[in-house]
């Protein structure tokens, strides 16, 4: 084989960003030894040679995206063969097309995941389409010489055709404000997420407080909070069961689910992650604090199993807990959930009387007012009590 491509990375990823070179043309390889490492909107994943040789050129340089297909490395004295190979069995991405959940690793507090067939949902994961450039090789080479990136470009010409004046606009723009930073990795597929999500979601969001008295489990110094969160939307969800399904905008169906996998948004320098705490309507607290723990140090590490990352049924955000002012928002429902529950900081709301402020946001298509309001009720009873 002479030119080794970017293998298919499953759970329809379709491109990687380079971000380490381990090898350099001249360099002698083995079998199995790893050549680079890419990252995706998943994981960073270290590839490694299919074969032993000589590396006669490598493609890309760090910060490049590929695309799967795409040529990684050519091999000298190999025939022209152009097959895409690669074994990735021991990464994080590969996953048995009959069940990429069920068939993923998982923390020794985490306990077996129900499959999730075609509702799996990835959150802040890319999509699966790729920009298509439509433009001259004169405008190409223009933006060349200016050193303008095309692909960050949206054309004005007859059928989104990139244009001089396009290209000669983002040159100005450079010059005087510098060059615009690419969204990359775990941030671009936020980007990509929150678009479809706009896309296809009709939000609504109710507010309400919960009062919580002195004594109030919420209010202990030893308790975690989220852990107590994810209780009230376990309590929540077996009361109400329509904020916990995934729905098929595209066919106008809905499944109801029978167990609550807790998706934690958790805000990191690389963008956001949301790991899924498993049935939390049947763990008890010790278990539970454990799981998320593991979940935790999964993203800070950015080790994370690509599974441990999909197949939520409802989100919790936690905003109050990264400033005090935060208090009331509008989170986003990532389809095919149907609801996100927001929780803002404690504050007081009269004399000696704490308030915790809780903030539902549900898709319109499939949830009702009534159910989302007795859903938020059954939180706040859960808390309060």
């Amino acid at each position: 084989m002479r030119y080794f491509k970017l293998p298919d990375l499953g759970e329809g990823l379709i491109e990687a960003e380079i971000v380490e070179w381990h090898v350099k043309a001249g360099d002698t390889v083995v079998t199995d030894q790893i050549m680079l490492a890419v990252e995706t909107a998943k994981a960073i994943v270290e590839i490694p040679s299919p074969q032993a040789g000589i590396i006669e050129h490598t493609f890309g340089a760090i910060g490049d995206t590929v695309h799967i297909g795409e040529p990684l490395v050519e091999y000298q004295g190999e025939n022209d063969s152009m097959s895409v190979v690669g074994n990735l069995s021991a990464q994080p991405l590969e996953f048995p097309e009959s069940s990429a959940v069920d068939s993923a690793p998982r923390s020794s507090s985490e306990p077996a995941q129900k499959k999730t067939d075609e509702f799996s949902v990835s959150v802040g994961f890319g999509t699966n389409s790729i920009k298509a450039i439509n433009v001259s090789p004169s405008v190409r080479g223009l933006a060349s010489r200016l050193g303008v990136e095309v692909e960050h470009l949206t054309g004005t010409g007859e059928g989104g055709r990139l244009t001089s004046n396009d290209v000669e606009k983002a040159a100005r723009l450079n010059k005087q404000h510098g060059e615009s930073e690419k969204l990359t990795g775990v941030r671009k597929s936020m980007a990509k997420v929150m678009i479809k999500s706009h896309q296809q979601v009709v939000p609504v969001t109710l507010f309400g407080d919960a009062p919580l008295a002195a004594g109030c489990e919420l209010l202990k110094k030893e308790t975690n909070v989220t852990i107590v969160l994810s209780k009230a939307i376990a309590y929540a969800c077996e009361k109400q069961p329509a904020l916990n399904v995934w729905f098929d905008g595209e066919n106008l169906t809905r499944r109801l689910l029978d167990f609550v996998d807790l998706g934690i948004a958790v805000d990191t320098d690389q963008g956001l992650f949301v790991p899924v705490l498993r049935q939390i309507q049947a763990r008890n607290e010790v278990d539970l604090t454990a799981g998320l723990a593991a979940l935790k140090e999964g993203v800070v590490q950015r080790n994370i199993p690509a599974a441990e990352l999909m197949g939520a049924t409802i989100i919790l955000s936690n905003y109050g807990a990264l400033h005090a002012m935060c208090r009331y928002g509008t989170p986003i429902v990532v389809p095919p959930m149907v609801a996100i529950v927001g929780v803002g900081a404690i504050y007081e709301h009269r004399e000696n009387e704490k308030t915790l402020p809780i903030s539902l946001t549900f898709d319109h298509r499939c949830v009702t007012g009534g159910e989302a309001a007795s859903f938020m009720g059954y939180m706040v009873e859960y808390l309060t009590r």
